[in-house]
């Protein structure tokens, strides 16, 4: 591609040119490669897993470059070293070259064409393990006396086809993450004409490894398998976090069906389609050249009636701040039983429908357009919002656009869509800031006020910090920021009715999604009849179980009146006792250890209970507690019911990170009025002065 700009000195004055390109290339999370910072003929970048190359160069010039891993300017500098200067009325045009490629290698002869050198003859190599058997997605690293020739990878018959001039050239080749040439590269001698040559690379023995998922149903189910090298087998590295079906040692599928390529070796496998169903720990032995095969079953062992698993926050690439794929994103959604996802990019409106209906997921995923509206300050000015709707083809699909105050940005989204009915998240607020800190003095004010009244859930995750309430998160023994949970306890005492929600706000396709979840009151389990609209107005009332794994059944039943209610709902107890039945599952690969009662926020002795302390309460199944709970009110009260595990983790089956949060689970309130005049919150603070936007100890 030829790009021509130019300049024309509108001035009076003599002006001095320089000549930039800023230039934007995310390449964090992937495995990318570009020019280093210095003055080059060529710049140029790499994304070596998506396979896309680019170069820059200009005749008559070099160009200095100055990047990161996101952003870039490039400065052209004429090759004589003058300094350009503009008369007033002139006019001066750079031209330059963008060249566009499947690698570097097919960049820098394209580059060599163009700086005047022959045309490079084509170089047909095969690839092959140690019996002949083509390695597809090998990534071949060229390097010449002259210095690197760039990365290729080998196509689905295991060839690559570098264009190279004649010469001396060592390949390092890998797969999957493992090395298998040689330490200093296989030796490759390129003739003058075309060359076709096959490598076989001894280091690598392949076999084959094939995976079936279903229910105990026999229903074919999206899964997530993970694959563990045991011994001296090394785990595969299939590409990076952004990936779709291959992510690291991952492989996502919507079929039920994985087949993949695999080293020779001894692996741990684990087989999960999120905490609806038990998952599958296994072993696999892979034989070079045959085929290992398992056949799992995911035995759906926690049964959620009338309830659908959620989660309303979730990015990909079209939300600008990262590169995950959005197909990968539904992939992930999908195998980790997410029956109900709106599409919320940042800043647009953007739909999931096309991967949903590509890769048949109709019956296990519904969806509805919507959007994070991401404004500033962070992270107060992010809103999540569905339905919203879709206008292919306009600016961000008809979307409304941020503004700096909160206040007026929220209530756009209220006036959207000609003040269409929609749910408004607020999303990972500093609830002392929100509420009761509006210039982050650290003195009580009052808040975004005008903003209160349009938030109809907010999100509080980390959810298992309702296990140990406190008023500052801490990690590794430091305060992080305030504790939503705790802080959304504060409110709701101050009369406030914003229900609580926890979602992954995911951005990468690695364990992405499924760590936290809502469980929406459903008329239907059946995805593909899901409403969004059913989803809008349950979660508006509160109908809302809020979890990292563990599935709290609770209902709330007045022993007077014996009006029973879930969460979000009021109840009238004109005697002031209430049986709480709390009913909680687990699949096989967590427990929990606690059920407690939280009445107006605070907790207590008498509805605190451990499996340690009431070994009888607690059992080792499915069902892990099954209890009538009475409890005793002398003022209105809103109740919520916590449970979870306070030394056990989740474990490898949600990753390094989600797997890292101890099992828990909160229900929404419950509103107990015990005159019949309505609830009336009681104002406690908890012990603690309402917050204040958190500053960093010093």
């Amino acid at each position: 591609i030829s790009v021509t700009s130019t300049w024309t000195n509108t001035t009076d004055k003599e002006q001095t040119l320089i000549l930039e390109d800023d230039l934007r290339a995310d390449g964090g999370k992937e495995d990318m490669v570009r020019s280093p910072n210095d003055v080059h003929d060529l710049y140029y970048f790499h994304d070596i897993y998506w396979q896309q190359a680019y170069g820059f160069r200009a005749d008559g010039y070099r160009i200095r470059s100055n990047s990161n891993s996101r952003d870039g300017v490039l400065t052209y500098e004429p090759t004589d070293g003058t300094s350009l200067k503009l008369n007033p009325g002139g006019t001066y045009s750079l031209v330059r070259q963008i060249i566009v490629g499947r690698d570097l290698p097919e960049v820098l002869a394209v580059h060599d064409e163009l700086s005047g050198k022959p045309r490079s003859p084509a170089t047909h190599l095969k690839i092959t393990d140690a019996n002949g058997i083509p390695v597809v997605g090998a990534r071949v690293a060229i390097q010449s006396a002259a210095g690197s020739r760039g990365t290729t990878v080998s196509d689905r018959v295991g060839k690559i086809h570098p264009r190279l001039s004649p010469g001396d050239y060592r390949l390092t080749v890998e797969y999957a993450g493992l090395k298998i040439s040689e330490n200093d590269g296989r030796p490759f001698a390129m003739s003058s004409g075309e060359t076709r040559q096959d490598l076989k690379f001894d280091q690598l023995k392949l076999g084959r490894a094939t995976v079936s998922v279903t229910d105990d149903a026999g229903r074919s189910l999206p899964a997530k398998v993970e694959f563990i090298g045991s011994g001296d087998t090394k785990s595969p590295n299939w590409g990076p976090e952004t990936a779709e079906f291959f992510v690291k040692n991952l492989a996502y599928t919507a079929s039920g069906h994985v087949e993949t390529p695999l080293a020779a070796g001894q692996y741990d496998i684990i087989i999960s389609h999120g905490p609806e169903h038990d998952a599958v720990f296994t072993k696999l032995t892979v034989v070079a050249g045959q085929t290992a095969t398992i056949s799992a079953v995911l035995k759906h062992s926690v049964a959620t009636p009338g309830w659908v698993s959620s989660d309303f926050h979730s990015h990909s690439s079209p939300s600008g701040d990262n590169t995950g794929s959005q197909k990968g994103r539904v992939l992930n959604l999908a195998a980790e039983n997410i029956e109900f996802a709106p599409c919320t990019e940042h800043n647009r409106i953007s739909t999931y429908d096309a991967h949903i209906q590509e890769l048949g997921l109709k019956p296990f995923l519904a969806t509805v357009e919507g959007m994070e509206l991401t404004g500033k300050p962070l992270p107060l000015n992010h809103q999540n919002t569905f339905p919203l709707k879709f206008t292919p083809r306009t600016q961000d699909g008809g979307a409304p656009v941020t503004d700096d105050s909160p206040e007026t940005q929220i209530e756009r989204i209220a006036l959207w869509d000609d003040r269409s009915e929609k749910l408004i998240q607020q999303n990972h607020p500093d609830i002392g800031w929100l509420f009761y800190d509006k210039d982050g003095d650290g003195k009580p004010d009052e808040g975004y006020a005008r903003s209160f009244g349009l938030m109809d859930v907010m999100e509080i995750h980390p959810i298992d910090t309702a296990l140990e309430l406190q008023p500052l998160d801490m990690r590794d023994g430091k305060p992080f920021g305030n504790n939503r949970v705790f802080n959304w306890l504060q409110l709701l005492n101050q009369g406030f009715r914003i229900y609580g929600v926890v979602n992954t706000d995911a951005h990468y396709n690695f364990h992405g999604s499924g760590w936290l979840r809502n469980w929406i009151q459903s008329p239907t389990d059946n995805p593909a009849e899901v409403q969004y609209m059913e989803m809008v107005r349950a979660s508006e009332q509160g109908r809302l179980i809020m979890s990292n794994g563990p599935y709290p059944e609770v209902t709330f039943t007045a022993v007077d009146s014996k009006q029973t209610v879930v969460s979000g709902q009021e109840l009238t107890a004109r005697s002031g006792k209430v049986d709480v039945h709390v009913r909680v599952q687990c699949p096989n690969w967590f427990d929990i250890d606690t059920v407690q009662i939280l009445v107006n926020g605070r907790t207590s002795a008498e509805l605190t209970f451990t499996r340690t302390q009431h070994p009888k309460m607690f059992a080792h199944g499915v069902v892990k507690f099954d209890n009538i709970i009475p409890v005793t009110l002398k003022e209105d009260s809103h109740l919520i019911v916590v449970t979870g595990h306070r030394t056990e983790v989740l474990g490898d089956v949600m990753g390094p990170f989600g797997g890292a949060q101890h099992p828990a689970a909160m229900t929404n309130p419950a509103f107990v009025d015990l005159d019949g005049n309505g609830f009336l919150p009681n104002k406690d603070t908890l012990g603690h002065p309402l917050p204040v936007k958190f500053t960093e100890p010093k």
